[in-house]
């Protein structure tokens, strides 16, 4: 290999890596701006009755486990949610209270399906992915495993 072609190969190498670290710290950007997207609907749950707060911080938390661990470990440290955001992330975990209050939803919100609804397609395909939903959070576990 002659030197201008050592140089030239050394050149494309250097234009590679910094192409894909440019490919990376976009990557980071998406997964911090989705992250905090979703931690601020989620806030806004805090004070909002009708919008849930744990769904939404599980998925910012998962976010910022690409971008920004400092911001996830933040949510794990939340009193009240973090605890059940970190249990779910971690372990898959859903507290038996947590199934209560999702199953008593997927109740309510199956009953104003068939009220509202004047289709049986519609009313079908509703109910349907709403029991699929029950049958998810029916069985994730309920405790975190011992080690």
């Amino acid at each position: 290999m002659t030197g201008s072609t050592a140089a030239q190969d050394s050149g494309e190498q250097a234009t590679a890596k910094s192409a894909e670290a440019a490919e990376s710290s976009r990557r980071n950007w998406a997964w911090t701006g989705a992250g905090y997207a979703l931690f601020v609907v989620g806030l806004a749950g805090l004070v909002l009755p009708v919008l849930p707060t744990t769904i939404f911080w599980i998925g910012a938390a998962a976010c910022f486990a690409k971008s920004c661990p400092a911001m996830q470990r933040r949510i794990f440290a939340w009193p009240g949610v973090g605890p059940s955001v970190e249990a779910y992330l971690l372990h898959g975990v859903v507290e038996p209270k947590s199934k209560r209050a999702a199953m008593l939803g997927m109740m309510l919100a199956t009953v104003i399906l068939v009220m509202l609804s004047g289709s049986a397609l519609v009313n079908g395909i509703g109910t349907g992915l709403i029991m699929l939903g029950a049958l998810y959070v029916i069985t994730r576990p309920s405790t975190v495993p011992s080690s």
